[in-house]
């Protein structure tokens, strides 16, 4: 019987690419570097800031820790949060859920960061946990993050799904015992499920 539902925040929870982008160019202008492009952005998206700023700039692990801290210091100031956009049907379908599962989030942003968004904010009160990339040592595709949020909720990983959009998403859950929908016009990962819209997420949960 499934009890609990994580969400991932960039990709799902919020539309998040080009404000991420836009964050990055800001942030390593303000560190010295040369802003990413585009193209040298895309295959990094879905990893940790730590390893976004390393593999851009190949700066060394004090160097990187300094860029790291800077996002923490001057992160609202250098987010374009008006580039954020929240998927069709988000709201409602979240509150919804919450009036049948325990909710939370697991994302690989700051923790500090994930309801200073505005969107996030409205949504704060439907999640009972949110775990950031502070919370745990090891970060997707390991299965830390998922499994601190289930121990979190006091629910057993096999009552749990996780929401994901990528298949460092996918692989996490896998390893954590739980099911996994991607929120993702295919299922490009081999994921229990999948969709891009919210509206079929009540339905998809029921039959999983």
């Amino acid at each position: 019987m499934i009890k609990a539902i994580l969400f991932d925040v960039d990709g799902v929870l919020l539309d998040s690419f080009n404000a991420n982008l836009q964050f990055y160019q800001n942030l390593l202008m303000k560190g010295g570097y040369t802003p990413p492009t585009e193209k040298d952005f895309l295959p990094l998206m879905h990893f940790p800031l730590v390893k976004v700023v390393k593999t851009l700039t190949h700066a060394s692990d004090k160097e990187t820790e300094r860029i790291y801290l800077l996002a923490k210091e001057f992160g609202e100031e250098l987010y374009p949060h008006n580039l954020l956009k929240t998927p069709e049907y988000a709201y409602k379908i979240i509150k919804e859920l919450h009036n049948l599962y325990k909710l939370g989030v697991v994302t690989s942003r700051i923790k500090d960061g994930i309801y200073t968004v505005p969107q996030l904010k409205k949504m704060q009160k439907y999640f009972q946990i949110a775990v950031g990339f502070e919370d745990t040592t090891k970060h997707k595709p390991h299965a830390d993050p998922l499994i601190f949020a289930a121990n979190s909720l006091e629910v057993k990983s096999y009552e749990v799904i996780y929401v994901g959009d990528a298949e460092s998403d996918v692989l996490a859950a896998r390893a954590a015992g739980m099911k996994v929908i991607l929120f993702a016009k295919e299922n490009f990962a081999n994921a229990d499920a999948y969709t891009d819209s919210f509206k079929n997420l009540p339905e998809i949960i029921a039959n999983l």
